[in-house]
């Protein structure tokens, strides 16, 4: 009886051995892949966070842009305006004869 439990022990051992032996051989493999793939999903994420932080920029840059050819604009539609309002001036100053 002691030998079949011996023997069961050593078969037990056995196993043992072999689960560490493939465990470590498949283990490198798997965790080579995953690791590969880790790092294309965060190649990816990165990717994808520099898109973004750009388009921000971009957009702000163009919110400015259009807010400063907005004021532009504004600027020179009073510059008319105050320049229609001389010349209209002037056109009946001259109409009539008198100075305004």
């Amino acid at each position: 009886m002691d030998s079949l439990v011996t023997l069961n022990f050593v078969g037990y051992a056995a196993v043992l051995a072999g689960g560490l032996v493939l465990g470590t051989l498949f283990g490198r493999s798997i965790v080579s892949d995953l690791g590969g793939i880790v790092h294309a999903l965060e190649a990816r994420v990165v990717a994808l966070e520099t898109t973004l932080h750009l388009t921000g920029s971009t957009a702000a840059a163009t919110t400015d842009a259009t807010t400063a050819a907005i004021k532009s604009h504004a600027e020179a539609t009073e510059k008319l305006a105050t320049a229609v309002e001389t010349h209209a001036a002037a056109t009946k100053t001259a109409a009539t004869g008198k100075a305004a």
